[in-house]
């Protein structure tokens, strides 16, 4: 996760309007210093919720979540947003392929992770913004009581997305958008990385300062 931060800012970095000169005096000469960030940024945040339905197992379930995120407005084109992100399915799902001699069980999942968004002309009514979720996931029997010796597994999740956002006030946005989650390291009986792995509908609700 830190490679992917670091990974993260280089990019940012690497858009040269978005880099700052500062003036520092060394050996009485006069070097321009290179920042990521200067003072001239306008900070916001946000706190969101999302409604939607994935794939998961070869069906559709319905999903819900919640995000939150500290926004960098870097220039008036580009804009930044860090945060957190966290995802569950409200429906069970059925076992794909399962050979355990018991009643076949139902499922659900979650996960959660760091949020990283690239926003374009956040000042215009419609914009566009793309995003990546890295992080970790768990798949879990609904009956806990499942006479197997594993009744639930942690994976690795990486989620790209893109959004079209709409702006209803300076308060309140709705964004649509889809993601395609990838799932990794999955070893749960009655699913796979392949059968966690799909694509994301949702509409997103997103209050506070931007």
């Amino acid at each position: 996760m830190i490679i992917f931060i670091l990974t993260s800012l280089l990019m940012i970095a690497a858009v040269s309007p978005l880099s700052a000169q500062h003036t520092t005096f060394f050996n009485d000469s006069d070097t321009r210093t290179q920042t990521l960030f200067n003072g001239d940024i306008r900070h916001g945040g946000y706190g969101g919720l999302v409604y939607g339905a994935t794939q998961v197992n070869g069906e559709l379930s319905y999903l819900r979540g919640s995000r939150g995120a500290w926004i960098l407005n870097l220039t008036d084109e580009h804009a930044i947003n860090l945060g957190l992100g966290s995802y569950r399915t409200r429906t069970d799902f059925e076992p794909v392929n399962w050979t355990a001699d018991l009643p076949e069980p139902e499922l659900r999942t979650s996960y959660s992770g760091f949020e990283v968004e690239y926003v374009n002309q956040s000042y215009r009514l419609l914009h566009f913004s793309v995003q990546s979720l890295i992080g970790s996931g768990m798949v879990r029997y609904d009956d806990r009581n499942i006479d197997l010796d594993k009744t639930r597994d942690n994976y690795f999740v990486l989620q790209p997305g893109i959004n079209m956002n709409v702006n209803i006030t300076n308060w309140f946005r709705i964004n649509t958008g889809l993601m395609y989650r990838l799932a990794s390291g999955v070893s749960l009986e009655g699913t796979s990385n392949s059968d966690l792995s799909g694509v994301s509908g949702y509409i997103g609700l997103r209050f506070g300062g931007f």
